[in-house]
């Protein structure tokens, strides 16, 4: 009888393993050599516009700074799936406010993908996050000094909170202000011009050498997706 009842639980088990698999073979969520996690963040186009959007607003509660799951690259390896809503982006601004317009996952979901194709995207979109994970960091370099101007401009606003001479009200108004002014000042910079160049240089790259790999077909979806996409290089 009991071997009768483990060979049922083994037979069980089994089934629900299978039926899990076939499900995750149907996503594409295997990754062998035929298989594409088109959630994985490898699949996101990271470009001017999220360099922008991930420094961080300085407020009364906290300074000007950089999001440091952007400009670490620490993105491409902490998510399995980066997904609108995923639970595990709570609380992170700069994936928070992620276009997901920008993701191409789920265009490639969609265009039918020989093998060999996506072996090619998986290998070009890799080279594309190694040229671009430098650039985001230099980005991060060329502008701390004004960073951290900006910061000691938001100490002294605080220091009048603190000794009562500033309202909290008053001091986000100010704060606004500052922030408004260093972002300017971030996006003036040479060193920004320059390597907004260099990003939209890699981006361009990447939509071009994909375009070449697109069958007719494919690329009929695609620019269709090419069509509404956000492009700061424009």
């Amino acid at each position: 009888m009991n071997r009768i009842k483990l060979f049922l639980s083994s037979a069980a088990i089994l089934f629900i393993a299978a039926i899990f698999f076939a499900a995750c073979n149907d996503r594409g969520d295997l990754m062998g050599p035929d298989r594409m996690n088109f959630d994985s963040p490898q699949f996101a186009i990271v470009d001017y516009s999220d360099v922008i959007n991930g420094i961080e607003d300085a407020t009364v509660d906290s300074p000007m700074m950089f999001n440091t799951s952007l400009f670490n690259y620490s993105f491409m390896g902490n998510m399995s799936a980066m997904t609108p809503g995923n639970p595990m982006m709570r609380g992170n601004l700069w994936m928070e406010h992620f276009d997901f317009g920008k993701h191409l996952g789920f265009v490639f979901r969609n265009l039918k993908l020989t093998d060999d194709q996506k072996s090619q995207l998986k290998d070009l979109m890799a080279k594309f996050h190694d040229s671009m994970k430098p650039l985001v960091q230099q980005f991060r370099d060329a502008n701390a000094d004004i960073i951290a101007k900006a910061n000691d401009e938001r100490k002294a606003i605080m220091d009048q909170v603190k000794a009562g001479t500033l309202s909290r009200t008053d001091a986000q108004t100010q704060l606004k202000a500052l922030n408004d002014k260093t972002r300017l000042q971030i996006e003036a910079n040479p060193k920004s011009i320059q390597l907004k160049s260099q990003m939209c240089d890699a981006r361009n790259n990447l939509i071009s050498t994909i375009e070449k790999m697109l069958t007719p077909e494919q690329l009929v979806k695609w620019n269709d997706w090419k069509a509404k996409a956000p492009d700061p290089c424009k």
